[in-house]
């Protein structure tokens, strides 16, 4: 049998399949930031959102910051390993988007940059070329090639 190992792909799905994380994160994506406008947007119960904004934190992927005082009323901003996950949710949109179908307005993603309408892709660091499952393979830190 096996060895049994978890692995950070493992342990990032656990993080992103914890309440309605990947819900909150969409939202941050789209720079929605306070506690009423991702229950408003979401449709979430207080405690359903509160557990996931918590978790995300203790998680170091939203930060907590405080806006107002008396009553201390906070907002939500994407961390740095926050932001890191936009790839992820770029390749669930572009997978969902061709094998799901068209249920909902499409989501046009434009360049800041260069002020484009733009389907990012992921490519290989080394040659530039695009990243396919069958032309990848990997191995263990420290095991034989």
């Amino acid at each position: 049998m096996p060895e049994s190992r978890t692995t950070s792909v493992q342990r990032t799905g656990d993080l992103l399949r914890q309440g309605a994380a990947s819900l909150v994160l969409r939202e941050a994506f789209f720079r929605v930031r306070r506690f009423d406008d991702f229950q408003r947007v979401l449709g979430l119960s207080r405690s359903v959102l509160a557990r996931t904004l918590k978790t995300l934190v203790e998680g170091g992927i939203l930060e907590r910051r405080r806006y107002q005082q008396r009553p201390d009323r906070y907002e939500y901003l994407l961390t740095d390993a926050g932001l890191e996950l936009y790839p992820i949710f770029l390749a669930m949109k572009q997978w969902g988007d061709k094998w799901l179908g068209d249920d909902a307005r499409e989501v046009v993603l434009f360049h800041k940059l260069c002020g484009h309408r733009s389907t990012p892709a992921m490519t290989c660091d080394h040659c530039g070329e695009p990243v396919k499952a069958r032309e990848m393979h990997y191995k263990l830190d420290g095991e034989e090639e």
